[in-house]
């Protein structure tokens, strides 16, 4: 009963993906299929990450897993919720207001006046229209718009006296000669002619993940200062980046026994102690800040370490949301986070702050990340948060934190345990394999394509993997252009470009004389070997 609930956990286990689509190799991979034990697809030898599975879910877990059990303080107030360590990937729609030109027609002030009578002519025929006055009405403000030069003002009948004469009355003219006729009062009006006017489009942006724990406005910017093929927005290459990145980085073999491969108990033993060696001294995640809120926090706290942190160990942590808030976190804002932006101070160094890795000094006002477990006198540009070893940006912020620098969980691991180049675990037992630079469990020096054991065995080195010498001449070998058989991996060949033969004088020789060429001139066309011109005059006279 034992065994059959171990082989059904497998089998789900290697369910996941089954059959997703290789985006690397296309229609050649018939579909991604889990080897047993090397973590790769075993019809086209590609990674899972290269294949369109859905690892959303797996990939929480793999993170919840990272961080459960920790100690460190900081850390558990971000991925915590409701007592249970867990942790969802922070994904944020972020609409962002953009000016765009429209078509606006202003309506002039006189268009409408009190008491009066208003004819709208068109400025096509104004040149044609009878010029007409406005009825000054007992205490009226009559306003004539230079605007409207066809414009004239007449006493109204019966007061004897002009508008401007009238006691009591403001009247602001325009400089268009007055009618010499009485016509009845009214105001001849232009239509305006249209002028473009600047509205606000709300663009919708979709990210795969976000900085947890500070203000959307921080975390724009924070995206921004990014390299644009690395900012992970749904459906683009930056998403498929930090895809690639979860896996590679945070391989979850190296934190949980029961992803490994067949672990004896003295090697479950270990690896549970290197898991609780990281968490307690190198662990961490890295917190959005600005340069001139750590420089005040750093002044206050001296020496003390990192006490009075808000969530996420930052100085100064915001309470905006909680990395378990996904798909519903919608903001709307104008432009933020450039220098001089509200809420921000004016761009310039901020003390003696430079990034960490780069040495540039840190502006006010720009996002900078913060890395607990380095120290408040360090800063790193968004940019710059990056692994030691492979440079490449630390996934969701994750670090290791060693020796006065930053790793991601792969390669903090490569620096403490020597790393099976066959089923990419890390090594836990005193005895291995060390063969073409790299490290090996002793029952996974095996064929890359066959899986046989090599030790004793021929083998050849095809695209850095090791291959049984029957793979090889089945799969990989080249054949000889004379005659038509496949080249041993140990025998002598001569190549020339696209052609290959035996180094031996039944199939190195010249096409006309049949001369031996092993050690001597030839020139190679179109496959065939020729020791001279007569030779070539003749195949070609041929």
């Amino acid at each position: 009963m034992e065994i059959e609930k171990e082989v059904k956990k497998i089998t789900l286990g290697h369910e996941i993906g089954a059959g997703a689509a290789c985006l690397k190799c296309k229609d050649k991979c018939e579909g991604f299929e889990l080897h047993f034990w090397r973590k790769i697809c075993r019809n086209c030898k590609c990674g899972v990450e290269d294949h369109d599975v859905q690892l959303e879910t797996e990939e929480n877990k793999k993170v919840g897993k990272l961080f459960e059990d920790t100690k460190y303080t900081g850390l558990i107030a971000k991925l915590k919720r409701d007592g249970i360590p867990s942790y969802k990937g922070n994904q944020v729609t972020i609409c962002i207001p953009e000016a765009t030109i429209s078509t606006a027609t202003p309506v002039p002030a006189a268009s409408f006046i009190p008491g009066s009578s208003q004819t709208s002519t068109p400025s096509a025929h104004s040149a044609h229209s009878q010029p007409g006055g406005a009825t000054a009405a007992p205490g009226a403000a009559i306003h004539s718009p230079s605007a409207a030069p066809a414009t004239s003002h007449t006493a109204a009948p019966g007061t004897g006296r002009t508008a401007a004469s009238a006691p009591g009355h403001s009247v602001v003219s325009s400089s268009a000669i007055p009618a010499k006729v009485p016509v009845a009062a009214t105001t001849v009006v232009q239509v305006p002619t249209p002028v473009p006017a600047k509205t606000d489009v709300v663009k919708s942006v979709t990210y795969e993940w976000a900085p947890p724990g500070v203000n959307q406005s921080l975390a724009l910017r924070y995206m921004e200062l990014l390299p644009p093929e690395r900012r992970p927005i749904a459906g683009t290459t930056g998403a498929d980046y930090r895809k690639k990145q979860m896996a590679k980085q945070l391989p979850d073999h190296d934190q949980d026994p029961e992803r490994c491969h067949e672990l004896s108990p003295g090697e479950v033993k270990q690896m549970q102690q290197y898991v609780r060696k990281y968490k307690d001294e190198a662990l961490g995640i890295g917190d959005i800040t600005l340069p001139e809120e750590m420089g005040q926090q750093a002044g206050m706290a001296g020496e003390s370490g990192p006490q009075g942190l808000g969530a996420g160990g930052k100085p100064g942590a915001g309470t905006t949301g909680m990395p378990g808030d996904k798909g519903d976190a919608i903001a709307t804002m104008g432009r933020v986070g450039t220098p001089g932006a509200a809420g921000t101070l004016p761009a310039g160094p901020v003390g003696n702050f430079s990034c960490h890795r780069c040495q540039l000094p840190m502006k006010k006002g720009e996002p900078a990340v913060y890395a607990e477990r380095a120290g408040y006198d360090k800063l790193w540009h968004p940019a710059c948060f990056v692994c030691y070893t492979c440079t490449e940006l630390l996934v969701d912020m994750i670090y290791f934190w060693k020796k006065g620098q930053l790793y991601c969980g792969r390669h903090y691991g490569d620096s403490e345990k020597p790393r099976c180049a066959g089923c990419d675990e890390l090594i836990f037992s005193n005895e291995y394999t060390q063969a073409e630079g790299h490290n090996w469990h002793l029952k996974h020096f095996c064929c890359f394509d066959c899986d046989c054991v090599l030790a004793g065995e021929t083998y050849v080195m095809e695209n850095e993997k090791p291959v049984c010498k029957p793979c090889y001449m089945k799969i990989h070998a080249v054949c000889c252009t004379a005659c038509q058989n496949p080249i041993e991996p140990e025998a002598q060949r001569v190549s020339y470009g696209e052609y290959h033969w035996h180094a031996e004088p039944q199939c190195f020789q010249c096409s006309c004389c049949s001369k031996c060429l092993v050690g001597q001139r030839f020139m190679a066309m179109q496959g065939m070997l020729l020791c001279s011109m007569e030779c070539k005059k003749k195949i070609a006279a041929s």
